[in-house]
């Protein structure tokens, strides 16, 4: 039994993998204990010998093999790293929820990106990525819309940003240049597109126009991109960035 304290939620899981009739394959029960109250999205953790069940031939090499799911088997965004597994649920309040991990399963094609609770993904500054007058950014996933300190899903300091700035209110700004806003926005899988063709600039969600202005170019700075920070997004299917060489 191995139990690991993270964000104040024990959690422990049975490494002993047992058959199942509901799916062909493995599996193992994960329950987490909340001592305080309920969370919606939450992005989980556990420490697993990943290796251990590839050499076991439990899963794959890749674990594109692998599922979680509530228990009404309902599957869960996750992804497998080289001594975890990390994924998204909703965590009841003041008692225990329970997960299950499947083994053996037909591969999915790709994980989802999961920082984790507090993480965020940092790409080094690099002249090819900078947007310039003629650019487009992309986001696919869960998007939490509460209001937040810093809840950024791109940063790059002193050249642009596109965060949550207040409840329900997405912005995406240009450093000394325009913005775009996006209101009435629900916490929800969504997917953002920002363009900007040199002469209009303009944001759509799920294909729906949000806001359109003038375009502002991005200005070149030396700073790292910062994604998904402090929690605005806890699970992300696609980000793209494209550029005018």
């Amino acid at each position: 039994m191995l139990r690991r304290l993270c964000l104040s939620i024990a959690l422990a899981a049975a490494l002993v993998l047992a058959a199942t009739p509901v799916w062909a394959g493995y599996y193992t029960t994960i329950v987490v204990t909340s001592n305080t109250t309920a969370y919606e999205k939450l992005a989980l953790n556990l420490t697993l010998d990943i290796d251990g069940l590839v050499a076991g031939g439990y899963i794959t090499a890749s674990g594109l093999d692998t599922r979680i799911t509530d228990t009404h088997y309902y599957i869960l965004p996750h992804i497998l790293a080289e001594d975890k597994v990390l994924w998204v649920g909703d965590v009841a309040g003041n008692t225990n929820t329970q997960f299950l991990m499947f083994t053996q399963q037909e591969p999915i094609e790709s994980f989802a990106t999961i920082t984790g609770h507090g993480g965020y993904v940092t790409i080094p500054d690099d002249p090819a990525l900078e947007p310039g007058d003629v650019y487009a950014f992309g986001i696919m996933g869960y998007v939490n819309t509460d209001a937040g300190a810093d809840k950024n899903n791109i940063r790059k300091d002193s050249a642009v940003k596109l965060y949550v700035s207040a409840a329900e209110t997405l912005t995406f700004a240009v450093t000394g240049g325009n913005s775009l806003v996006a209101t009435n926005v629900t916490s929800g899988f969504m997917t953002i597109m920002v363009y900007c063709d040199g002469f209009e600039l303009w944001m759509t969600i799920d294909d729906v126009e949000q806001d359109r202005d003038t375009a502002s170019a991005v200005p070149d700075t030396a700073s790292d991109w910062v994604l998904f920070e402090n929690n605005v997004m806890p699970y992300v299917s696609y980000y793209g960035e494209w550029v005018v060489p």
